[in-house]
């Protein structure tokens, strides 16, 4: 009698998991929006106008949400090119690309070299913006040249550094 109530009990606790399974719980978390369509280690995508080369975006890890139209970068780094050469470079620590416009935002040890104007931004965060061609912060900015150092907060400049504007809490130190 002992031995037909446990396996009535291990019927009805198997029968009760099997219904409980069938409420989709576990097929929403799997298939929801917390996980990425595609994981790619080494993620690079290149940025063609229909004249010229306009950016390489690396990756140490893409991960793709289509839907979305956005890839969460980790441990980024993004060439500028102008007239077939490259201008400068972004590293920073993540990024998201939005697929649909291009645009792209960047946090964490922000470091901006022009290889063109010997100049370097450091910041928390930019925004780079594909229609005008310009990155913006809203953070603590420090540029460094070789003969001064430009601290303040905020940004607005083109990809290879020639036309930088610090927006507010401006301070010159000169070497």
């Amino acid at each position: 009698m002992g031995k037909s109530i446990k396996k009535i009990s291990f019927i009805a606790l198997v029968f009760f998991c099997f219904n409980s399974c069938k409420s989709g719980k576990i097929e929403k978390f799997f298939a929801g929006d917390t996980f990425p369509d595609q994981v790619v280690k080494g993620f690079t995508m290149t940025k063609y106008d229909i004249k010229s080369h306009k950016w390489d975006f690396y990756a140490v890890r893409g991960d793709v949400y289509e839907k979305k139209k956005k890839i969460n970068a980790r441990s980024i780094k993004m060439s500028f090119y102008e007239a077939e050469k490259m201008s400068s470079v972004i590293s920073a620590d993540n990024a998201i690309l939005h697929t649909g416009t291009g645009d792209i935002s960047a946090s964490g040890n922000v470091i901006i070299f022009s290889l063109l104007r010997d100049t370097t931004i450091f910041t928390d965060s930019i925004n780079y913006f594909e229609k005008s061609g310009r990155v913006t912060s809203d953070t603590f900015v420090r540029q460094e040249k070789p003969d001064m150092t430009v601290t303040g907060v905020g940004l607005d400049a083109n990809t290879d550094l020639s036309d930088i504007t610090i927006l507010s809490d401006v301070k010159v130190v000169k070497k």
